[in-house]
């Protein structure tokens, strides 16, 4: 009995095996899915002109800056100005008591005029002595060599006067230029800033009294570099930004003088109308630092990188191939090309994952049809036409 049971349930085991084979082998089988080619656009790369524009940061400064020192050394006895006062040129800034350099210069210009006098009494002596002897020695009363003597003593005296007369001019200039340089006074008209004088403080040539900003046109100062600086000219445009309005100015002044501190170039631009900037304040700015015409250019999306070397592919009869390219300046929109395209190419401007070098591919048109839409509609058309 146990016998017969073993083998019922072995029967039951090979039939349900048997059922689910069966059902197995009935299922039908899912349809393999199969990968289409990677769909691309095309474009070809176009001539033109193109400009690279470089962002900086610059300083907005008054046009005309004057840093007030004095010409001599002494004791601050008057000031005549205070910080945010306007003043017109040469306006007093400040009086300095350097009566010892006036008393010392008027000194000496005293004892040059003396002698200018003095050489002065020696020449119209040795030139009376000559007019004496003129008579004599034209009738042979005196020798050659007494006559050549006096008059070359006249001539010596002569030159004396000349020399005394420089000196005492340099030694009237000089006392002048003492009393007038006791006075300060504003080389422009402009307002006063960092007056930091002290009444009765002492000041030498190298103090600074105060500084004095123009009352023109605002300018931006900044820096580039060498390659920078080769592509900018005088009257080149820049445009300011600061707190959301932009401000436009020409470039007026460059230098080839690198600044020893920032290994830079410093350049200075004009603004227009642009009072609303402070003066001190740091502001952000763009030119054009290169500018290229007639160039040969790509789209930006149809370059690539491979180990910083940049490429473009190329498409011809279904195939594309990777064209490494050599690029020169570049903007939002395009690289130029400056070797490895001709003009001629077909290039792919559109990304896919599948797309490499030698891969089949699949043509995007203008209306969004794939080159398989495109045979499949004149299929169809074929087809309805049969019937």
């Amino acid at each position: 009995m146990k016998k017969q049971v073993k083998i019922a349930i072995g029967a039951v085991i090979v039939l349900g095996f048997a059922g689910l084979v069966a059902t197995r082998m009935m299922k039908p089988q899912e349809e393999m899915q199969t990968k289409g080619l990677p769909a691309v656009t095309l474009t070809t790369a176009t001539e033109g002109s193109i400009e690279q524009t470089t962002a900086l940061m610059g300083t907005v400064q008054p046009s005309d800056t004057y840093y007030i020192t004095p010409k001599v050394a002494g004791e601050l006895v008057e000031i005549y100005v205070q910080n945010g006062q306007s003043v017109e040129e040469g306006a007093p800034i400040a009086k300095i008591d350097n009566q010892k350099q006036i008393d010392a210069a008027k000194s000496q210009m005293e004892a040059a005029n003396a002698s200018v006098q003095a050489a002065s009494q020696q020449a119209a002596t040795a030139q009376d002595a000559v007019n004496r002897m003129t008579p004599l020695y034209e009738s042979g009363d005196i020798s050659v060599q007494s006559y050549n003597q006096t008059a070359n003593s006249a001539k010596a005296a002569a030159s004396q006067v000349d020399a005394a007369k420089a000196q005492a001019a340099s030694a009237k200039l000089n006392y002048e230029t003492q009393v007038e340089f006791a006075t300060v006074t504003a080389p422009a008209a402009g307002v006063v800033q960092n007056q930091n004088m002290t009444l009765h403080g002492m000041v030498s040539q190298s103090s600074q009294l105060c500084v004095i900003t123009g009352t023109g046109a605002k300018v931006v100062k900044f820096n580039v570099t060498e390659d920078v600086l080769q592509n900018l000219t005088l009257g080149q445009t820049v445009t300011v930004e600061k707190n959301g309005s932009s401000y436009s100015g020409t470039v007026t002044k460059l230098t080839k003088l690198v600044d020893p501190q920032s290994g830079l170039f410093p350049v200075e631009a004009t603004l227009s109308g642009a009072d609303a900037l402070s003066d001190g304040s740091s502001t952000k700015l763009s030119l054009v630092a290169a500018k290229a015409d007639h160039a040969l250019l790509v789209p930006v999306d149809a370059v690539y990188y491979s180990g910083g070397n940049p490429y473009v592919y190329t498409y011809e009869n279904g195939l594309v191939k990777r064209v490494f390219i050599t690029t020169g300046i570049s903007d939002d929109q395009y690289y130029e090309v400056t070797d490895g395209l001709d003009g001629t190419e077909q290039i792919v401007d559109s990304w896919t994952d599948d797309i490499y070098d030698g891969a089949e591919v699949r043509i995007v048109d203008a209306n969004g049809q794939t080159t398989e839409d495109a045979s499949t509609g004149a299929e169809t058309e074929e087809t309805h036409a049969a019937d």
